[in-house]
């Protein structure tokens, strides 16, 4: 494809340049099943008959099977300028597993723009490998910037195998976030 020929621009990433919408496409790798938040409204759902949209997935590509994912992808589309890392957990809730597939898609298609998105929890500990291993932007998703609104919004958070709840849960987070 295209892609494969030539460096996209920044201003090709159809997220963030209004203008790149009509133009280039992007492609979500689910590669993350597991989450270090559980927000209350979340349900990290498969697709099904009734149920197929952004942020539904009909299943979990391992690290291994991403480059036969995008090969077969690539090899129809040529108008795909990103390729987004994201749920249906956090990828920073796995991050060997989610630095191992960055690699792999960045070393085979290194014009193209590597998109990951987080909550934010992680995501200060890995700054440097995932620059490293090919990701050009990085989208933090914020629910709350208030604690005590984050107090509701979040059942639970998870750091180093200890749970954090309620306003402690909030504040943390949002800290990290920052």
């Amino acid at each position: 494809g295209i892609c494969a020929q030539r460096a996209v621009s920044v201003s090709d990433h159809p997220c963030f340049y209004g203008s790149a919408k009509a133009r280039w496409g992007r492609v979500h790798l689910p590669v993350a099943p597991e989450c270090n938040i559980q927000c209350n409204f979340c349900n990290r759902l498969y697709d099904c008959a009734n149920e197929s949209r952004p942020a539904v997935t009909r299943g979990i590509l391992e690290p291994g099977d991403v480059l036969t994912y995008l090969g077969r992808l690539l090899g129809r589309r040529s108008d795909i300028s990103v390729i987004g890392i994201a749920g249906p957990g956090d990828p920073l809730s796995e991050p060997e597993r989610t630095l191992e597939t960055v690699r792999a898609a960045h070393s085979t298609y290194p014009n193209l723009l590597i998109c990951l998105s987080t909550n934010g929890l992680n995501l200060a500990g890995y700054v440097d490998e995932l620059a490293e291993a090919g990701v050009t932007h990085v989208t933090v998703t914020v629910n709350a910037v208030d604690p005590l609104i984050g107090r509701r919004i979040y059942s639970r958070i998870t750091v180093n195998n200890h749970t954090y709840r309620d306003i402690e849960a909030a504040e943390l987070l949002l800290s990290r976030q920052r």
